[in-house]
């Protein structure tokens, strides 16, 4: 009798948070809160991934704890000094996870900074997994061997962007097919259930009212 094909299970996943007010004298003046992954430990692999984040989540910790922190009291000085209000900074560490199952864990996370008075500033990592052996996966792991993976993705991206250009469904620098080309970073992708998306950082392509620009393709096939 022929046994049917089971898939693997997808690797458990909750979340780790820890939040923090600081002061300057007594006054609030930044708040830090970190969200990061965190993975069944039963494994080596997803051990390690889970590891990985925490570290991750304590550099932006210490970041923000240190050279941030001291540019907020530096700032509510100065709003003091000029007898205007000011506004308590903010800094938040999230993750989304937007491909899981017993093979991939794909997931992207933002870094975000609001100094009160200015646009929040975002940084944008995605990464992706192999499970649940936890090693990482590159881009070009998902296509066939020797292919010119690279000049078929841009080629992808330039005709998705000029469609947006066109329609007016978004507004890119006059230069955007150059800066296509030239700021794309294999690194900068993760997976979802439909197919690969790819980003770009703020201001990279176009004003930051665009916010992260993203583009998706499609699987390339058996990919996962």
């Amino acid at each position: 009798m022929k046994r049917e094909r089971t898939e693997p299970e997808a690797v458990r996943l909750d979340a780790g948070a820890w939040r923090r007010v600081l002061k300057w004298e007594e006054e609030p003046v930044l708040t830090i809160s970190l969200r990061w992954p965190k993975l069944d430990d039963a494994l080596p692999g997803p051990r390690r991934v889970g590891r990985y984040y925490r570290q991750v989540s304590e550099q932006w910790k210490t970041r923000w704890e240190g050279e941030f922190y001291r540019q907020a009291c530096a700032a509510a000085a100065a709003a003091r000094e000029a007898s205007r209000p000011f506004a308590p900074w903010s800094a938040s560490l999230d993750f989304t996870v937007t491909h899981l199952d017993g093979t991939f864990l794909s997931l992207y996370q933002d870094a975000v900074e609001d100094t009160g008075d200015r646009r929040p500033v975002t940084v944008r990592r995605g990464d992706t997994w192999t499970m649940p052996s936890g090693t990482p996966c590159s881009l070009s792991s998902f296509f066939p061997p020797r292919s010119r993976w690279r000049r078929q993705v841009l080629s992808e991206l330039t005709i998705q962007a000029e469609k947006r250009v066109s329609s007016s469904e978004a507004l890119f620098y006059q230069d955007w097919r150059e800066r296509l080309e030239r700021d794309f970073h294999p690194d900068r992708f993760y997976l979802t259930d439909k197919g690969i998306i790819l980003f770009y950082p703020l201001y990279t392509l176009a004003p930051y009212a665009e916010g992260i620009p993203t583009f998706q393709i499609a699987k390339p096939e058996g990919s996962y």
